[in-house]
């Protein structure tokens, strides 16, 4: 069954029965008027009958003409119809009419009664005068021998149907104004308890759809006892879903934010193996989006076979389970420490799955680094350590008496006691840089990059003499950049010691600084040492920056170098929210790259402490 509001249920039935209450009361007023007038003219027209029936029966025994005459001058003067009827219907005089053309009238409904002694009445209409007429009929003794006939009087009823015409139209024009007024008194009433309540409908549905910040305030004033504490009672309801729901709200913001920060891949699914919500660590492990991935079935998302059968096991078993599980990207392996717990709800009872993953592969892969460091600096540190303990000792089994061979050994003592302060020196400042840079402690200002170049250039001129190598100088118009001149001369040096000590004798080595403008129009400085030494095979670029890696070990050991002079090129750079990069062809050299920001609002300028 269709609702209907309930304005037409109160406004329609309010009117109908106002109408109703009308209508019945006007035909109860019309009927009863109309009777009671008629009762009246009944009683006054038998009064006349009775009047004038002693006079009729005494004319009646004599001639029927002193009778005609009687009763036509007395009909017209009481504007009465009067007519005597004998016992067997024949009409002896009329008021009106000729009695010898008339009909019998014995079997007329007023005159049967009277003529069996009782008075008879009938309202019809008349045939002869062609109105409508109230007769009434007394019996009368017409003969002296007690024979019994009829008087009938008939008076017109017309003025009674006008007055009772003109009464219902009265009532009429009363009822259409009663019924206006009740249609708008039932039209107020209607809207006064519809209105509140079509208010209360749009608060319930603001909160049904969650704008709490709309909220409806339902004002109860000019309304009943019972709407009044109905509004109330939303008023109060509404406030409180709407704390609940803020707090709702904050929770779940909170919890989003929490789920969406976090590093770990979460991914929760549903008893049917559809994906509920993926974090941002998860889609971007998977490479989907997280607005697509959502409802659809795990198996299309994640194809690897053993975190399926942890899914399947757990949600078998219902109990937690934890596996270490690999994956690939390409060929590159992700290892995940993979926790599988049973999602419940309120019953206890398991409605999915939630998976957490955690990335271990950066974890080993700096656990190994870990493990080759330490293992690279302990080699580093304990071979000069052993040569200085070897020749010591030999100094101290006789070798001190013999000057020429005391003097070799005690070069070479001093030669490895030089390397091994320099490894100190250079993992102390290795050390320092880390940390003054993740504190941003190292103070930049803006300064050209020309006169750093020349200053390294400078430096290392001897050691280029020496090999007769020639190193030039390429700079754009002085570019500048927000620099700290020690430390990124000290960077240039580390490249161009490396660029001489590997170039062969008699090559070029360019320094060269320019400036550059990306789309976003961000200006950067690169600053590149670009040589014709023997090139550095493919495999090793990405590890060349680590602390004590070697292309080639036994090379750089008899090159002198400690291991340390990329990593610290790396770490200055850093240092200068910029990079470095390395391009190589095996055979035809290599260039290496600082490139520097232009830009110093996003730098720290506070103490560098050295």
């Amino acid at each position: 069954m269709r609702n209907i509001r309930l304005f037409w249920q109160i406004f329609p039935a309010c009117v109908g029965i106002t109408i109703f209450s009308l209508l019945v009361a006007a035909w109860l007023a019309t009927t009863t008027g109309r009777n009671f007038y008629i009762d009246r003219l009944k009683e006054e027209i038998r009064e006349r009958a009775l009047l004038i029936e002693p006079t009729i029966a005494t004319l009646s025994r004599g001639q029927d003409r002193p009778l005609q005459e009687f009763v036509r001058q007395t009909g017209r003067r009481a504007s009465t119809r009067i007519t005597v009827i004998d016992t067997d219907g024949a009409v002896l005089a009329d008021s009106n009419e000729d009695p010898a053309l008339m009909d019998n009238h014995a079997k007329r409904p007023e005159v049967m009664p009277a003529l069996t002694g009782e008075t008879g009445f009938s309202l019809r209409l008349s045939r002869t005068l062609g109105e409508s007429m109230l007769y009434a009929a007394i019996p009368i003794e017409l003969k002296a021998n007690g024979h019994r006939g009829a008087l009938r009087l008939a008076i017109a009823t017309t003025s009674v149907e006008t007055m009772l015409t003109a009464l219902q139209w009265k009532l009429f024009g009363i009822g259409m104004a009663v019924i206006g007024l009740a249609a708008l008194l039932s039209l107020y009433c209607a809207r006064r308890i519809s209105r509140p309540l079509e208010e209360m409908k749009r608060g319930a549905e603001q909160l049904t759809k969650g704008r709490i910040d709309q909220l409806v305030k339902i004002s109860s004033e000019h309304m009943s006892v019972e709407m009044a504490g109905l509004a109330g009672s939303i008023n109060e309801m509404a406030e409180q879903i709407n704390r609940r729901i803020r707090i709702i709200i904050q929770q779940r913001n909170e919890l989003e934010a929490v789920f969406s920060s976090m590093a770990d891949s979460v991914v929760a699914i549903d008893a049917d193996k559809k994906i509920i919500r993926m974090n941002q660590a998860a889609t971007t492990l998977f490479a989907l989006p997280s607005e697509v991935v959502k409802g659809k079935a795990v198996q299309g998302v994640i194809r690897n076979a053993y975190l399926l059968e942890l899914i399947d096991f757990t949600l078998t078993h219902n109990t937690p389970q934890e596996q270490k599980i690999t994956l690939f990207n390409g060929t590159d392996p992700i290892i995940l420490q993979t926790h599988a717990v049973p999602l419940r709800d309120e019953d206890n009872k398991s409605m999915g799955v939630l998976l957490v993953m955690n990335d271990l592969t950066k974890l080993n892969r700096l656990e190994n680094i870990r493990q080759d460091f330490v293992a690279n600096v302990s080699h580093e540190l304990k071979t000069p350590i052993t040569a200085i303990k070897g020749y010591v000792e030999t100094l101290l089994d006789g070798a001190l008496d013999d000057k020429e061979t005391a003097r070799r050994f005690l070069d070479i003592v001093g030669r490895q006691s030089n390397r091994l302060d320099a490894i100190v020196d250079d993992l102390l400042t290795l050390s320092r840089i880390e940390n003054h840079g993740n504190k941003n402690e190292i103070t930049l200002a803006v300064d050209k990059i020309g006169p750093v170049l020349e200053s390294a250039l400078q430096t290392c001129a001897v050691h280029a003499d020496e090999k007769h190598i020639m190193v030039r100088i390429e700079c754009d118009e002085d570019p500048i950049a927000p620099i700290n001149t020690p430390l990124l001369e000290q960077a240039v040096i580390n490249l161009l010691t490396n660029a001489i000590a590997y170039s062969p004798e008699g090559s070029l080595i360019t320094l060269r600084s320019r400036g550059s403008k990306n789309m976003r129009g961000e200006e950067f400085v690169h600053i590149s040492v670009v040589d014709n030494g023997p090139g550095i095979a493919k495999e090793h670029l990405p590890r060349l920056f680590e602390r004590f890696y070697r292309c080639d070990k036994a090379r750089g050991r008899d090159q002198g170098g400690t291991g340390l002079g990329l990593a610290i090129v790396k770490h200055i750079a850093q240092a200068h929210n910029g990079t470095v990069e390395v391009e190589s062809v095996p055979g035809k050299g290599s260039a290496f790259t600082i490139t520097l920001p232009s830009d110093l609002t996003e730098n720290n300028p506070t103490t560098l402490i050295t």
